[in-house]
C-alpha cells in the first residue's frame, strides 16, 4: 500500500515537473516571439518611414520639375508655354472673366547687352520680372471667379501681363504703376547706372477670340507705344461688334496714348 503510494507521488512530482518544464517552454517561445514580432515591427516602422522619405522626395522632385517646366529661370515668373497655357485657362473661363493683355517691351535692351555685357543684361531681365511680379495681382484680383493676373516673360525682352479686371481704368493704374516702378529703377554697374524703361501695350479682350489674336493686338499696341517715343503705355480699343476700321491716336492726360478702332 505505502509502496502504491509512494509510486503514485512520484510520478506526481514528475507529471508536475514536466508541466513546469513545459510551462516555462510556452514562455519562452512567446517571449522569443515578442522580440521577434518587436524586431519586425520596428523594420517595418523603418521601412514605412523610408518609403514616406521616398515618396516625400518624389513629390517634391515632380514639384521642382513642373517648377521648372513652368517658370522663367532667370526672372522666376511665368515662362512663355506656362503663361499662354494659364491664359488659355483664363479666357476660355465658363464664368467669362474679363480681361486685359498687358505687353511690355523693354526700350533700347541691345544697348544695354552690348554695352555692359549678357551678365548686366540678365540683371535687368531678373529686376523687371520682380517688379512686374510684385505689381500684379496673383490671388483673388476677382473674387467671384477667384481668378487671378498672370505675369510671364515670352521671350527675350518681352513680357507680358493678363490682368483680370471689367474696368479699363484699373487695368491702365496697374500698368501705369509698372511703368513708373521700371522707370525709377536705377542699376549700378561700377561707376555707371542703367535706368530702365519699356513700351506698354494694353488691349481688352473680346469674347470669342482666341489668345494668340488677343496677344497680336497687344503688340500692335505695344509697338504703338515705341512709335509714340517709347516709354510711354498704348491702348489698343475695339469694337465688340468690329474687329476692322480706322485707328486713330488720341492722347491722354495722363500721358497714355489710346489707339481705337471704329
Amino acid at each position: 500500500m505505502m509502496e502504491a503510494l509512494s509510486e503514485q507521488n512520484k510520478a506526481l512530482q514528475e507529471e508536475i515537473a514536466q508541466r513546469k518544464k513545459l510551462h516555462q517552454e510556452v514562455i519562452d517561445t512567446n517571449a522569443s516571439l515578442e522580440q521577434r514580432v518587436q524586431r519586425r515591427t520596428k523594420e517595418l516602422q523603418q521601412s514605412n518611414r523610408q518609403l514616406n522619405d521616398e515618396l516625400v522626395r518624389r513629390k517634391q522632385a515632380e514639384e521642382r520639375l513642373a517648377h521648372l517646366a513652368n517658370t522663367d529661370e532667370l526672372t522666376g515668373i511665368n515662362n512663355r508655354r506656362s503663361f499662354f497655357s494659364k491664359g488659355e485657362k483664363l479666357i476660355t473661363n465658363p464664368d467669362n472673366v474679363s480681361c486685359f493683355f498687358l505687353l511690355i517691351d523693354l526700350d533700347h535692351f541691345k544697348l544695354i547687352n552690348d554695352t555692359h555685357g549678357h551678365a548686366i543684361g540678365d540683371l535687368v531681365l531678373e529686376t523687371v520680372g520682380k517688379h512686374i511680379e510684385g505689381s500684379v495681382r496673383t490671388s483673388g484680383a476677382r473674387p467671384s471667379t477667384h481668378a487671378s493676373d498672370i505675369a510671364g516673360r515670352l521671350g527675350g525682352e518681352e513680357f507680358g501681363v493678363l490682368l483680370v479686371s471689367d474696368d479699363l481704368a484699373t487695368a491702365i493704374l496697374v500698368a501705369e504703376r509698372i511703368r513708373e516702378t521700371l522707370a525709377e529703377t536705377i542699376i549700378e554697374v561700377g561707376n555707371d547706372t542703367i535706368t530702365v524703361t519699356g513700351s506698354f501695350g494694353l488691349t481688352e479682350y473680346i469674347v470669342g477670340e482666341g489668345l494668340d489674336e488677343f496677344y497680336q493686338r497687344a503688340d500692335k499696341a505695344c509697338y504703338g507705344a515705341k512709335d509714340a517715343g517709347r516709354n510711354c503705355l498704348v491702348i489698343e480699343r475695339i469694337e465688340a461688334n468690329s474687329r476692322s476700321g480706322t485707328k486713330e491716336a488720341v492722347d491722354r492726360p495722363d500721358g497714355t496714348v489710346d489707339h481705337g478702332t471704329n
